[in-house]
């Protein structure tokens, strides 16, 4: 799996490595490619948001893209790496069981 982290942070990077891990670590053998990019943007009241984009090409030759918008740098990886895993989960058609008690 090769991946690719556009940030500008050094220590925002090593986070993004360690959350791409987690996220991503029992899919390893499914996916080909990992693109993620976080940029800080503004809404319309001037408020300071983090900006995620995550691009993730499957062995299959899928593509799946994902763009989450967060008050946090932290949420908004978190986020996107979470709705990736679950549409590569439904893409190759894995099933999740929750217990409900």
């Amino acid at each position: 799996m090769h991946i690719h982290i556009d940030t500008t942070d050094d220590a925002e990077r090593e986070r993004t490595i360690l959350l791409i891990r987690y996220w991503l670590h029992g899919h390893r053998t499914d996916i080909d490619s990992v693109q993620l990019s976080v940029a800080a943007v503004r809404d319309a009241l001037g408020t300071r948001l983090s900006r995620c984009r995550l691009r993730t090409v499957l062995r299959r030759g899928q593509t799946i893209e994902v763009e989450e918008v967060q008050s946090s740098f932290d949420l908004a990886v978190n986020r996107a790496l979470e709705r990736g895993i679950r549409t590569i989960q439904r893409r190759l058609g894995i099933t999740t069981r929750r217990y409900i008690g």
